[in-house]
């Protein structure tokens, strides 16, 4: 071969390999942000003001609504019932700031617990998942930035004319939720199967998990304040994901930890 078929060569192997080597890159997800030694994620956030409006179906406080229970309760509702179960606009407190952190092996991610009834839980996934890649097998066409009338799998107190709230059956229904390489890393029996309730309470490959206080009945206590930590020391993409059926299923209530460095 001539030093010129040599060359020829070398560059259509080069421009083979740079596809080849940007597609595996695109698919590792663990590098889209600086690392830092540890991190803090807060956990939902702190119920705020007389109501997450300003959408008609948000509970406003001093408004009067029959509140479910046995026998109903009709009754203003007060500060403690704003973001509760009963709240369709809840789905706004059920979330992870930010919804991605990256730590160094070895570092530290401390998840400040705010608002009541969550119950934070961690799996290792492939460095491929994506959040519509878990979102699919929840709540689909969920989307947190639309009014709570938008919501596919509402709940709370329904307002007519609107379609009653659907998220009851979908956070009590069986899903199984697989990662970006399709591997099942959750799975969440049916609410009446499962020995926990209120939990999506997977324990295959689960590597922590924390329990949570409940709404008390009428929505007048809630927990706040709680510190949980997880050192991670192996790299990696790991999912965090809240326990409570409705907060996980319906809105989408997970984020990630990604761990480089190290081998």
């Amino acid at each position: 071969m001539t030093s010129k078929h040599y060359v020829v060569a070398a560059i259509w192997m080069a421009i083979v390999a740079v596809p080849a080597l940007s597609v595996a890159q695109h698919h590792d997800l663990t590098h889209q942000q600086p690392a830092d030694e540890n991190a803090q994620v807060g956990f939902g956030i702190f119920p705020v003001g007389n109501s997450l409006g300003p959408e008609p179906l948000c509970l406003v406080v001093g408004t009067t609504y029959t509140f479910p229970g046995t026998p109903p309760v009709t009754r203003p509702a007060v500060a403690a019932d704003i973001g509760g179960p009963n709240d369709p606009c809840s789905y706004k407190n059920h979330l992870l700031t930010p919804e991605e952190v990256t730590v160094f092996k070895g570092g530290q991610v401390t998840l400040q617990v705010h608002g009541g009834g969550h119950a934070p839980a961690i799996y290792e996934v492939s460095k491929d998942t994506t959040r519509d890649d878990i979102g699919q097998y929840l709540c689909p066409g969920f989307d947190r930035t639309l009014p709570a009338q938008f919501h596919p799998c509402r709940t709370g107190l329904n307002a007519p004319p609107n379609p009653p709230p659907t998220g009851a059956a979908n956070a009590a229904a069986a899903h199984d939720i697989a990662d970006g390489k399709g591997d099942i890393v959750i799975v969440a029996a049916a609410a009446d199967t499962s020995p926990t309730g209120n939990r999506v309470w997977s324990e295959p490959g689960r590597l922590m998990a924390a329990g949570g206080i409940q709404f008390a009945n009428g929505g007048t206590t809630v927990a706040n304040g709680e510190l949980i930590a997880y050192r991670f020391l192996k790299t990696g993409r790991y999912l965090v994901i809240c326990m409570n059926r409705s907060h996980f299923l319906n809105d989408w209530m997970f984020g990630f930890v990604n761990v480089v460095g190290g081998n």
